[in-house]
């Protein structure tokens, strides 16, 4: 008899979902989903891995797939706690033979799961690969041969077939006799329950629900055919496709994304727009597949290069940036509306990065470990490899991208719309950015607690 544990990360979705079909041949299943107490605790670059904002996103992508769990018979098991420890006492108290889990390129889940094998050598794991466009097999290379620039990968890539959908669960397996009680008390270690949306920012609700939704409407209006004139605007709904939450979480694939651009093009045509979102997807898929080739180097100073950048930890510097109270009033804003809301458009994010490497000269891993509490679409690939590109570290042989604060606030927020919407009005940019000598250290950070 085969006794699967579904083991659920970043696969919140009932369609594409490649593991949940190999979960439905299953003769008993149970569906797990685990909220891991490390995900609150400040790592060493004093953020926490999961915010207020992140983590009021995913419980509304939580309660909608276990909403379609229920209508098959099934259930999502959510445990607050380990990770290792949750996984393990569950597969011996349900003598589990096979766990399924979607293969990441995060070096959190890859080493669980490493920790899991060495510990249930008798337990079959099933690593499937539909986080990514493409499988492993499908690349026209050996992943160590991966394309040492972005530009190079999207020449070979852009010929390569995109995957079928995979197809619906038509039925899932049946429960275990004596499943565990539903969680019903909070742990003190999570976010407080109250939530405060803004009235000047975006809200994202999340689940497949409104990103099928999103996604249909997004395809189904102009926008596409127009979206390389406003990708760098710093504000309004409309500026970009806006998917990247649902994408996070596994809400939607992005092989459901790339059907969609290839549905609208042969409904209204191709242009320099609708391939510019292709090649935005594929910047994406380049991340994924170069965390998976480099591993731990995606979070080490000097990331890929050969010399570590010519920066520091300045405490003060990097807590100004962090409640937008820095000489530079456009950064203030757009660090605003991300503590705030939890997203920030794409020019925002390379503005502010650029600030704290280049003008602050502050280590560029404080920046992605501050995006990765903040950002409701935070994706580790990315939003690392992202950064990495910024402080020169990364897969781009340039080496670093320095952005003139001036120049972009002349280009993208000429009248100061987005600096008075984001702004308060005790601003405090008119203040010398350091208060004390580098050596008076360490400064204690105050954030705001939006």
């Amino acid at each position: 008899m085969k006794r699967s544990l579904y083991w659920v990360t970043k696969d919140l979705r009932i369609n594409d979902n490649t593991a949940l079909n190999i979960a439905s041949k299953s003769d008993l299943l149970i569906c797990v989903f685990v909220v891991d107490k490390k995900w609150f605790e400040p790592n060493h670059y004093q953020s926490k891995s999961l915010g207020g904002n992140r983590w009021h996103f995913l419980q509304s992508c939580l309660s909608d797939f276990n909403e379609r769990l229920l209508t098959f018979g099934q259930q999502l098991y959510i445990v607050y706690g380990d990770t290792f420890s949750t996984l393990g006492n569950l597969c011996e108290k349900y003598r589990i033979t096979d766990v399924i889990t979607t293969h990441l390129p995060g070096t959190y889940e890859n080493n669980i799961i490493t920790q899991f094998s060495d510990s249930f050598p008798q337990v079959t794991v099933n690593k499937v690969e539909q986080f990514t466009l493409f499988t492993n097999t499908l690349l026209p290379f050996e992943l160590q041969q991966l394309p040492v620039s972005y530009s190079k990968f999207r020449k070979i890539m852009t010929d390569v077939a995109i995957p079928k959908l995979a197809p619906t669960v038509q039925n899932l397996p049946s429960q275990f006799k004596s499943m565990p009680s539903p969680t019903i008390f909070r742990p003190q270690w999570l976010p407080p329950i109250l939530y405060k949306k803004v009235k000047q920012g975006f809200n994202f609700d999340g689940g497949e629900n409104d990103g099928l939704k999103h996604l249909n409407q997004y395809f189904s209006s102009n926008l596409p055919t127009t979206y390389k004139e406003v990708r760098n605007n710093l504000d309004g709904w409309d500026n970009s496709s806006k998917l990247s939450p649902w994408l996070g979480y596994g809400c939607i694939s992005p092989r459901q994304v790339m059907n969609a651009i290839v549905g609208f093009e042969d409904k209204q045509g191709k242009n320099s727009s609708t391939e510019c979102l292709f090649l935005e997807i594929l910047w994406r898929e380049y991340f994924q597949w170069l965390h998976f080739k480099v591993g731990k180097k995606m979070y080490q100073f000097k990331g890929l290069s050969e010399h570590l950048p010519l920066t520091t930890f300045y405490p003060e510097r990097f807590n100004k940036w962090c409640t937008g109270n820095t000489p530079y009033p456009l950064v203030n804003a757009c660090m605003n509306e991300l503590r705030k809301t939890g997203y920030l458009s794409n020019r925002g994010r390379q503005i502010v990065a650029s600030c704290l490497v280049n003008e602050l000269s502050v280590d560029w891993r404080y920046g992605a470990a501050w995006f990765e509490e903040q950002l409701i679409d935070y994706d580790a690939a990315v939003n690392w490899g992202n950064w990495q590109y910024i402080a020169g570290v990364g897969a781009d042989p340039r080496g670093g991208r320095h952005f003139n604060i001036q120049k972009q606030t002349a280009l993208y927020d000429p009248n100061g719309n987005y600096q008075s919407k984001w702004l308060d009005k005790t601003d405090q940019a008119s203040q010398p950015l350091d208060s004390v000598d580098a050596s008076d250290w360490p400064v204690p950070m105050i954030k705001h607690n939006d």
